[in-house]
C-alpha cells in the first residue's frame, strides 16, 4: 500500500460511514446520510451541531515489496466538523481531519484536505426523505518527505475537487434504512498528478432500542417522563471504489481498488450528546496490482447539538 494518500479517500470513507452512524462522517457527520440513522437527512433551522470522531484503520501484510519505501502497517484519522441548519431543508457542513501514518520504521502525520459540503432535501413525505448533496475538498492536506523512509508523505489531492452524492432515508417503527451515495471527482494536484477518483455507497438499517437521539431530544418535546438517555444498534454495508493514480502521466498499475465493508455499531446518547461506535470488517477486497490489503476498521465519535 503507497504511503500517497489522498485525504480525501481517507476521510469521505469515514464522512460516509459517520453519515450512517453519527454524525457526520461520515456524516450523519458532514450531513450526510440521516442523523444517528434517526432520518434526519438535513437540520432543523438554526441548529448546530459539533463533532469528532476517531478512525483506526488496520492494514495486512500482503504480496506489495517492502524496500527502501517503507509500508503501511496502520492509519489512524481524527477529524472535527460541524454543521448548521441554514433551512429546515438545506444543511451546510465542513469537516477537517489530522490523518497519522505508521510503517515497522517510524510513524508520520499531517493535516489533511479539508471537504465542504451541502445537503439539500428534495422529498419528504410520511416517513421517507431524500436530499441531494455538493461539495468541494479544499487542498489544505500536506505533502512532505517522510521521518521514515526517503519517500514523499502526501496527505491530500493537492486540488480543488468537486462532491455529488444523493441521501434516502425511510423509517418505520423503530426501524430506520439509510442509503447514501458520494462521489468526488479528483482534477490534477501536487506536481500535475492524479490521485484517484472516489465512489462511496452505503447501506444500513437501524434499530431504536431505548429513548430518542440527540437531535429529536434538542429539537422537539420529549416526554419529562422519559429517559434521557438513547440507545440505537445497526448495521450494514459499504463499499468504496478508488480509481489508479497517475503520477508523471504514467498510470501506477499498483494502486486504486474496490473494498466492501460489513459495518455494526451502537450509538449511544444522553441529552444532546451522542456517542457512535462502529466497527468494520472487509468482505470484498479487490487490490489492484501488489498491494497490501486493509484489515479491520474502528470508529468512535462524539457531537454534541446546540438550538
Amino acid at each position: 500500500m503507497k504511503k500517497i494518500l489522498s485525504a480525501a479517500f481517507l476521510l469521505l470513507t469515514t464522512f460516509i460511514a459517520y453519515s450512517q452512524c453519527a454524525c457526520c462522517a461520515g456524516a450523519g457527520i458532514g450531513s450526510s446520510n440521516g442523523d444517528f440513522n434517526n432520518g434526519i437527512v438535513t437540520l432543523p433551522k438554526g441548529v448546530i451541531t459539533a463533532e469528532a470522531f476517531s478512525d483506526f484503520r488496520s492494514i495486512k501484510k500482503g504480496s506489495a515489496p517492502e524496500d527502501d519505501e517503507k509500508l503501511l502497517t496502520k492509519m489512524w484519522i481524527n477529524s472535527v466538523a460541524f454543521r448548521y441548519g441554514l433551512t429546515k431543508n438545506f444543511t451546510l457542513s465542513t469537516v477537517l481531519p489530522y490523518v497519522s501514518l505508521y510503517t515497522r520504521n517510524g510513524a508520520d502525520a499531517g493535516l489533511g484536505d479539508m471537504i465542504l459540503l451541502g445537503t439539500y432535501k428534495v422529498y419528504e413525505h410520511a416517513s421517507t426523505s431524500a436530499a441531494l448533496q455538493g461539495g468541494i475538498e479544499l487542498p489544505t492536506g500536506i505533502q512532505k518527505s517522510s521521518n521514515f523512509d526517503s519517500s514523499t508523505v502526501i496527505v491530500g489531492s493537492g486540488s480543488y475537487d468537486p462532491l455529488l452524492g444523493a441521501v434516502l432515508s425511510s423509517q418505520w417503527g423503530k426501524y430506520n434504512l439509510n442509503a447514501n451515495l458520494l462521489y468526488k471527482h479528483t482534477t490534477p494536484g501536487f506536481q500535475k498528478n492524479y490521485y484517484g477518483s472516489l465512489f462511496m455507497q452505503s447501506l444500513s438499517l437501524s434499530y431504536k432500542i431505548k429513548g430518542e437521539s440527540a437531535i429529536c431530544r434538542a429539537t422537539t418535546e420529549i416526554d419529562s417522563t422519559q429517559s434521557n438517555f438513547g440507545l440505537m444498534a445497526f448495521a450494514g454495508y459499504s463499499g468504496e471504489w478508488l480509481d489508479k493514480l497517475k503520477e508523471g502521466g504514467m498510470v501506477d498499475d499498483n494502486s486504486g481498488h474496490y473494498l466492501g465493508l460489513a459495518n455494526v455499531g451502537v450509538n449511544l446518547s444522553y441529552k444532546k450528546w451522542a456517542f457512535p461506535i462502529v466497527f468494520s470488517l472487509p468482505i470484498i477486497c479487490q487490490m489492484n496490482g501488489l498491494q497490501n490489503s486493509f484489515g479491520y476498521r474502528l470508529k468512535v465519535g462524539v457531537s454534541r447539538v446546540f438550538n
